[in-house]
């Protein structure tokens, strides 16, 4: 088999329910150059890896199966499926996600191809909710009106790029990224440090959104309790992008940093003092 051009990095654990529908997706892709496809999979406890055997068998050559007998954690399996691409390029799904469009990966290798320029261009894609049946769809737009972002408008934005329409020059993770508890974004940093971020206006995947993934949990409401984790882990994540970028984007991340850790600061402050109220009225009231 030649030298891969494009690595397709599929991420997966206990995605029986649509692990084959995202290798279907993949295998639907008609291209004009090598490519191979890596499967990642955390030690899945159901039927996942067994899936992904079969597909193997079927494809041998063009399919390369990492099935973990341990669960390593999200993180490092993510880090370790990134760093073992040999492409040129690498486009990323997980395994609850699937593309939709049969020339999805030849438009991004020619997109990025014919943009020197560019280190990791996304498209617009459908959300699903799989929380009731039937699923509800989402039409996703480019809500920001741009076909260029550089890296401080990534800051600026934060997260807006989905995963299952990531495409980008294949760059290695450094240290410490397995320890994020997000990566998509701080790898969106990471590849603007490295060139623009690109926009194609074409809706070529669709983005699930369930109980079983950790997007529901990110956009669902959280507790007081459950902010002040995730912020203790946005600070670690910042952090860590603060010694990745030029001045500007140090500048740009520590404000938006000070200003949630203010918000959430005048939340605690308003969640205190009603707890204090409540204090006192009963206590007034055992004395009456």
């Amino acid at each position: 088999m030649d030298q891969p051009l494009v690595s397709v990095c599929l991420i997966t654990y206990n995605h029986e329910n649509y692990i084959r529908q995202a290798i279907d997706s993949i295998l639907m892709q008609e291209v004009d150059f090598p490519w191979e496809i890596i499967i990642a999979d955390d030690a899945s406890f159901d039927q996942t890896q067994n899936i992904i055997r079969e597909y193997h068998q079927k494809y041998p050559d063009l399919i390369k199966p990492n099935l973990k007998k341990k669960n390593v954690g999200a993180g490092l399996n993510f880090v370790e499926l990134i760093n073992s691409a040999k492409g040129k390029f690498v486009a990323y799904l997980e395994g609850d996600d699937y593309w939709t469009s049969p020339l999805k990966l030849q438009l991004q290798y020619d997109y990025m191809e014919k943009h020197k320029n560019i280190s990791l261009c996304y498209h617009k894609v459908d959300w699903v909710y799989t929380y009731d049946s039937p699923e509800k769809y989402r039409v996703e737009s480019n809500q920001n009106d741009k076909s260029v972002y550089t890296l401080n408008d990534i800051i600026k934005l934060g997260w807006f790029i989905r995963s299952c329409s990531m495409f980008f020059i294949n760059y290695k993770l450094p240290r410490g990224f397995e320890k994020l508890h997000i990566g998509d974004y701080p790898l969106h940093v990471l590849l603007a440090t490295k060139g623009n971020i690109g926009f194609i206006d074409e809706r070529m995947g669709t983005y699930r959104i369930n109980h079983e993934g950790l997007s529901e949990t990110i956009l669902s409401n959280i507790s007081l309790k459950s902010e002040l984790v995730n912020i203790r882990k946005d600070i670690e994540m910042n952090l860590f992008l603060v010694r990745k970028v030029n001045l500007k984007g140090k500048m740009q991340i520590l404000s938006k940093l000070f200003i949630k850790l203010y918000r959430l600061t005048i939340r605690m402050v308003s969640f205190l003092l009603k707890k204090t109220s409540s204090f006192l009225m009963i206590n007034n009231g055992t004395k009456l």
